[in-house]
Protein backbone atom coordinates (compact mmCIF):
# COMPACT_ATOMS: atom_id res chain seq x y z
CA UNK A 1 0.00 0.00 0.00
CA UNK A 2 1.44 3.61 -1.32
CA UNK A 3 1.41 6.15 1.62
CA UNK A 4 -1.18 8.68 -0.27
CA UNK A 5 -3.69 5.41 -0.08
CA UNK A 6 -3.66 6.33 3.42
CA UNK A 7 -4.96 10.36 3.35
CA UNK A 8 -7.77 11.54 5.23
CA UNK A 9 -8.72 14.52 3.86
CA UNK A 10 -10.95 17.11 6.04
CA UNK A 11 -13.06 20.47 6.14
CA UNK A 12 -12.11 22.75 9.07
CA UNK A 13 -13.35 25.90 10.04
CA UNK A 14 -12.46 26.90 5.86
CA UNK A 15 -9.41 24.91 5.77
CA UNK A 16 -8.93 21.51 4.21
CA UNK A 17 -6.83 19.60 6.39
CA UNK A 18 -5.22 15.98 5.28
CA UNK A 19 -2.90 13.57 7.54
CA UNK A 20 -1.63 10.67 7.08
CA UNK A 21 -3.35 8.00 9.08
CA UNK A 22 -1.21 6.33 11.19
CA UNK A 23 1.21 9.25 11.83
CA UNK A 24 1.38 12.63 12.94
CA UNK A 25 1.89 14.26 9.20
CA UNK A 26 -0.68 16.75 8.91
CA UNK A 27 -1.29 19.48 5.96
CA UNK A 28 -3.29 22.71 6.25
CA UNK A 29 -4.69 24.61 3.33
CA UNK A 30 -6.70 27.53 2.95
CA UNK A 31 -8.23 29.14 0.07
CA UNK A 32 -7.71 32.85 -0.34
CA UNK A 33 -10.44 34.83 -1.60
CA UNK A 34 -9.71 36.75 -4.44
CA UNK A 35 -7.26 34.06 -5.60
CA UNK A 36 -7.70 30.74 -7.84
CA UNK A 37 -5.46 28.42 -5.84
CA UNK A 38 -5.13 26.64 -2.07
CA UNK A 39 -2.42 28.02 -0.08
CA UNK A 40 -0.36 26.35 2.18
CA UNK A 41 -1.00 27.61 5.99
CA UNK A 42 0.92 24.69 7.91
CA UNK A 43 2.52 21.40 6.85
CA UNK A 44 4.29 18.93 9.14
CA UNK A 45 8.04 19.06 8.79
CA UNK A 46 9.20 16.26 5.67
CA UNK A 47 11.40 15.40 3.02
CA UNK A 48 9.30 12.74 1.48
CA UNK A 49 8.53 15.13 -1.68
CA UNK A 50 6.19 11.95 -2.82
CA UNK A 51 3.73 12.58 -0.10
CA UNK A 52 3.87 15.87 -0.44
CA UNK A 53 2.87 15.86 -4.06
CA UNK A 54 -0.05 13.49 -3.09
CA UNK A 55 -1.44 15.93 -0.05
CA UNK A 56 -1.15 18.42 -2.61
CA UNK A 57 -3.21 16.66 -5.12
CA UNK A 58 -5.61 15.58 -2.36
CA UNK A 59 -6.30 18.63 -1.09
CA UNK A 60 -6.60 20.17 -4.55
CA UNK A 61 -9.56 17.47 -5.28
CA UNK A 62 -11.09 18.17 -2.44
CA UNK A 63 -11.45 21.67 -3.05
CA UNK A 64 -12.47 21.08 -6.40
CA UNK A 65 -14.77 18.89 -5.26
CA UNK A 66 -16.09 21.97 -2.89
CA UNK A 67 -16.26 23.59 -6.26
CA UNK A 68 -13.68 26.85 -4.76
CA UNK A 69 -11.27 25.89 -7.38
CA UNK A 70 -11.74 24.57 -11.16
Amino acid sequence: MKKWETLDVAMEDGTIIVTLRGSRFKAVYYKPHGLPQLVLRERTKTDDQELVAAVWKAANDKARELGWIV
